[in-house]
């Protein structure tokens, strides 16, 4: 009888262990699981959150030049409405002509042309 409880003992023992391991196992498979999943939305938030950063930047980039040729449209009707005008071809005081020639110098509209190459860039 002893030998049987000494074996019923070791054999209670066992599984009491064998469960104890399982159960470690279980749970830490258990937690892995979680942090992956947790990563994973981390990432696919990060993902969508660049793409949207991106898209942002690519709108405010499309909408500077859209506005850039837009000015650079009116500048380009505006002078040829003053060309146009009557008394266009009248003498004008050269520090006056030299101011407007300068003033439309700077404009992105006009970098190419030839009478703005001494003038400073354009911005």
């Amino acid at each position: 009888m002893s030998w049987f409880r000494d074996n019923t003992a070791k054999a209670v023992a066992i599984v009491v262990l064998v469960a104890i391991v399982v159960g470690i196992l279980f749970l830490r498979s258990c937690q892995a699981a979680r942090t992956a999943k947790v990563g994973t939305k981390l990432a696919t938030g990060q993902a969508s959150a660049s793409l949207a950063s991106g898209a942002d930047a690519v709108d405010t980039t499309g909408n500077v030049q859209g506005n850039e040729i837009a000015a650079d449209a009116i500048t380009r009707e505006n002078d040829h409405a003053i060309h146009k005008a009557e008394g266009a071809g009248a003498p004008v005081a050269a520090s006056v002509r030299n101011a407007g020639l300068a003033s439309l110098c700077r404009r992105a509209a006009y970098r190419g042309d030839p009478k703005c190459v001494q003038q400073p860039p354009a911005r």
